[in-house]
């Protein structure tokens, strides 16, 4: 009877969170369609005069500026932090929640190139603390879990909470908590239409291409090779990029780090406009070729993006890594398909470059091969699977090299 009631209790948490946050993702995503418009959102907007892109995205530093004023517990903590807390919260440290949220929210309506996880986790676990008030910390877990789903991969929620459950009691948590949890996180996003405000749509309009000859597979070996080597050289460096920002504390130098940062976002919106926003919205149109830019401007609205994306993290502008790493990921796909037409298909390009980028900031292989699966659908699987192998042997060698650990 009491793994009965830890189950339903479960259920009605993450039920209850997902809905929650799926309201409040809805909400954001209707501000910033008013504030912007879909072509902006969607990095096709090339006419967007500079002083307005200037007015908003400056003027939403100037406020996170204000915000964060008080120090560093006003920040959104990441998804990391996030179920650091959860997991040991009384070792958690005292954060100012609302203007957390608060600000976290203003980043994604005022064009930050940060994803939603981060506060979307971060808003789950507060409602299941609110609704259970630490009965049962487990089931905190549950909910972040289940708040994961709005990548359409539940089971990423247990790849990523699962991995530090202890063996012993790993069936036991699965089944009491997890299981239920996400299946509620799930179900309560997805009835109020949270999949699609944060998917920002689907590719099954893009086809699917399957080598179909030795000369095709030859070139999506080679493609895949070659886009999980840059996809490493990437990782790499946007874990040095952050690293130097950590160790040069820039908030704490100067206040008004966010106010500087929404000014670089507003003129990479004019030039750009790929790199502001996490890129959920400007993924299909880019992939599907609604978007018509050069080869050059996708490679240098990759590498600005990522650039930017560490900057943000950094600045005051908090949120997740998921989603712009993938667009990075997918516009350096795009750029080198367009150089390389006759090298593999864009499926194995974007694949590759996703599996070795993201295996170089995330911990897990299995949270990647999912994450990369959900995001991409199935298409370039067989890249994914070749950046993803790579990528980890890079990792390996590194690690037993004794160089410095590799970690977002």
């Amino acid at each position: 009877m009491t793994r009965l009631r830890l189950s339903l209790m479960a259920l009605l948490t993450g039920t209850l969170s997902g809905a929650g946050v799926a309201v409040v993702m809805g909400w954001i995503g209707g501000i910033s369609q008013r504030l912007w418009g879909d072509p902006v959102l969607e990095g096709l907007d090339r006419s967007l005069p500079l002083g307005w892109s200037l007015l908003i995205c400056g003027g939403s530093g100037l406020i996170l500026s204000l915000l964060h004023s008080p120090g560093p517990t006003t920040l959104l903590p990441e998804l990391r932090d996030t179920l650091s807390d959860v997991r040991d919260p009384d070792q958690a440290p005292k954060r100012d929640e609302a203007r957390g949220l608060l600000g976290a929210a203003l980043a994604q309506v005022g064009g930050g190139c940060i994803g939603p996880e981060a506060l979307m986790s971060r808003m789950a676990a507060l409602v299941s603390q609110r609704i259970w008030r630490g009965r049962d910390q487990k089931l905190q877990e549950a909910t972040v879990a289940g708040s994961l789903a709005f990548f359409g991969a539940p089971l990423l929620g247990g790849a990523v909470v699962g991995e530090v459950t202890h063996p012993k009691k790993r069936k036991q948590a699965f089944l009491d908590r997890w299981l239920p949890g996400s299946l509620g996180g799930v179900a309560g996003f997805a009835a109020f239409n949270g999949m699609g405000t944060a998917s920002g749509g689907s590719l099954q309009r893009l086809p699917y291409i399957w080598p179909s000859n030795l000369g095709e597979d030859l070139g999506s070996l080679s493609a895949g090779l070659l886009g999980g080597l840059i996809g490493c050289g990437l990782g790499l460096l946007f874990l040095q990029w952050r690293g130097w920002l950590e160790q040069h504390q820039l908030l704490a130098q100067w206040p008004w780090w966010p106010l500087l940062t929404g000014l670089l976002l507003g003129a990479c919106m004019h030039w750009l406009p790929l790199v502001p926003f996490a890129g959920e919205e400007q993924l299909r149109p880019l992939l599907e070729g609604q978007n018509s830019s050069e080869a050059w401007v996708l490679l240098l609205s990759s590498i600005v993006k990522l650039l930017m994306l560490g900057l943000c993290l950094e600045t005051g502008w908090r949120g997740g890594v998921f989603f712009p790493l993938f667009l990075v990921a997918c516009a350096l796909g795009m750029g080198l398909h367009l150089l390389l037409p006759d090298l593999g298909s864009l499926g194995s390009w974007c694949g590759a470059l996703t599996g070795a980028l993201y295996r170089c900031v995330l911990p897990a292989p299995l949270a990647v091969l999912v994450l990369g699966v959900a995001l991409l659908q199935g298409h370039g699987t067989a890249g994914l699977l070749v950046g993803l192998g790579m990528a980890q042997l890079i990792r390996r060698r590194a690690e037993r090299d004794g160089g410095p650990p590799l970690r977002p």
